[in-house]
């Protein structure tokens, strides 16, 4: 007969099933029953509980069925973890006249009896397998409460080193991926495309989050490209504040809060800034703005008040002009008072351009950070709760009995009131929600130069820019400046409310409370 021997194992380091082991095993019982060896298939550190059948060794043995008589394995949990792949196995044997032998089991499969009693122990070799894998991963969330790294993917920005207490690996945060994440970070708030910073990035030749030279398991590359998608989600991931993350979500400590126990890279302000910021570009609204002019928001009609748009004119050259007159048609059905002005599109970019650097180029930039404030209140009642449940635990339910009861009870009591005290001392000195005022370092000018298109808008419509074309007096090639007035500040923000149909007064209240929080920014 010919036999096929399958070896497999999890892990190399597992000494007491080694691959060397198994084949000897499965080498011997062919030897032993005249069975002549014609293919030894491996697979060395894949998990058959994970990977089902779709592991290349098996499958290369499946495939050339119809050459092999016998298929030998060491054990049947070496063939398969789950009583389906092993059903699967059988089945797809027994059409091809194929028998399965296992090494150490006494097990005869071509009875119905012995395929009966093979199905059993696979049933038994499945449950064992759950409990291996529960055991690995109450361990795993053991050691990283303890703030010990358990292997894997190593988040960017962090690097593996010794434990400093005691046995094991920890995370600490890895200076020059710590500085790139700061410029991505700092790029992002100053308005740069995910698309952009992605380019300078591949350019730069940094190492992107999945590169080899970096990772050591799982999926890697050894192309260095960055890209938009990669950004994202690094930018999202929790782990930048020193979380603990798993299956995909932070653990939490027992107040319910994220489990916090390496060092962070980013603080919560930057964070939330930065997300805000992110949320900000995926709404559908702002998806569009991300690919339109420079003026657009800012040039309105002179005539009808209405936003003026971009277009490609007939020799090709960039133009704004008010569409005022189809949305009036559009809505109304008949055809608006308003022409249509236009006025070329590069000049006018560059004219409003240098206006607005001459009026703000100087100044410097502060950014607006939303806190989202301090509440301790929720944890404050889960912490009465908690002693409420424990009084009824000693005196209405009868537990915390024996000569320790008395003490372990006001132990706990203890425990819980010093909590309990700690939190309203929080919430007392909680730190409000609100917006402050902060400092770039930079001025209008410098973010203008670093800034993309999408980016030296925002510059302008932060500023209040709120630009009115009127009606060309005289046809000519050349830009007539007195056909624009600029405003800028609460003028322009007031004046583009206005001509949006939006509330006046909201947008007056929010500018004084913008110029009050500037104010009293440091």
């Amino acid at each position: 007969m010919r036999a096929a021997i399958y070896v497999r194992l999890s892990r190399e380091t597992e000494e007491s099933t080694s691959p060397e082991r198994q084949r000897a095993a499965c080498e011997a019982l062919c030897e032993a029953r005249g069975w002549t060896v014609v293919a030894v298939e491996e697979d060395i550190d894949v998990s058959g509980f994970s990977r089902g059948l779709e592991r290349p060794g098996l499958q290369r043995i499946l495939q050339r069925l119809a050459e092999f008589d016998v298929i030998v394995f060491y054990k049947i949990d070496r063939l398969a973890r789950s009583t389906v792949d092993f059903a699967e196995i059988m089945k797809l044997s027994e059409r091809q006249g194929v028998a399965l032998a296992s090494a150490t089991e006494p097990l005869d499969l071509t009875s119905s009896m012995g395929r009966a009693m093979a199905k059993v122990i696979a049933v038994f070799a499945e449950l064992e397998s759950d409990t291996i894998g529960m055991r690995v991963s109450n361990a795993h969330e053991h050691l990283r409460r303890e703030g010990r790294w358990t292997g894997g993917r190593i988040p960017y920005g962090y690097r593996v080193a010794p434990n400093p207490n005691g046995a094991g690996r920890v995370l600490e945060v890895n200076p020059e991926e710590a500085k790139t994440v700061h410029m991505i970070v700092e790029r992002v708030l100053a308005k740069d495309s995910l698309m952009k910073i992605a380019v300078d990035l591949s350019k730069s030749d940094i190492p992107s989050p999945g590169h080899s030279s970096r990772q050591s398991t799982g999926k890697r590359s050894d192309s260095k490209q960055w890209y938009t998608t990669t950004l994202k989600s690094l930018l999202t991931n929790p782990q930048l504040l020193g979380q603990v993350i798993e299956d995909g979500k932070p653990i939490l400590r027992t107040d319910g809060l994220p489990l916090v126990n390496r060092p962070p890279i980013l603080d919560m302000d930057t964070w939330h800034a930065l997300q805000d910021e992110l949320k900000r570009r995926a709404h559908p609204g702002e998806k569009r703005r991300e690919g339109t002019s420079l003026l657009r928001g800012v040039l309105y009609c002179g005539v009808c008040d209405s936003r003026m748009y971009a277009f490609i004119g007939a020799k090709g050259q960039l133009r704004y002009r008010c569409i005022g007159r189809l949305k009036h048609r559009q809505r109304t059905g008949v055809r608006g008072k308003c022409y249509g002005p236009s006025i070329a599109g590069k000049t006018t970019e560059a004219h409003i351009t240098s206006q607005f650097l001459a009026t703000f180029g100087g100044l410097p930039v502060v950014r607006m950070v939303e806190h989202a404030g301090e509440d301790f209140r929720p944890q404050i009642r889960q912490a009465e709760d908690a002693l409420s449940d424990l009084e009824k635990d000693r005196y209405e339910r009868g537990l915390f009995k024996g000569e320790d009861g008395a003490a372990r009870y006001a132990t706990q009591y203890a425990k819980l009131e010093e909590r309990l005290a700690s939190l309203k001392e929080k919430q007392r000195n909680a730190k409000p929600a609100g917006v402050e005022a902060v400092p770039t370092g930079k001025t209008y000018a410098e973010l203008w130069e670093e800034a993309d298109i999408a980016g030296k808008r925002d510059l302008l419509l932060d500023a209040g820019t709120f630009v009115q074309v009127a009606p060309a007096q005289k046809a000519g090639p050349r830009l007539d400046p007195s056909r624009f007035s600029i405003f800028f500040g609460e003028d322009g923000v007031i004046r583009r409310a206005d001509a949006d149909g939006k509330d006046v007064e909201a947008a007056v209240r929010e500018v004084v409370e913008r110029e009050a929080q500037e104010q009293a920014a440091p």
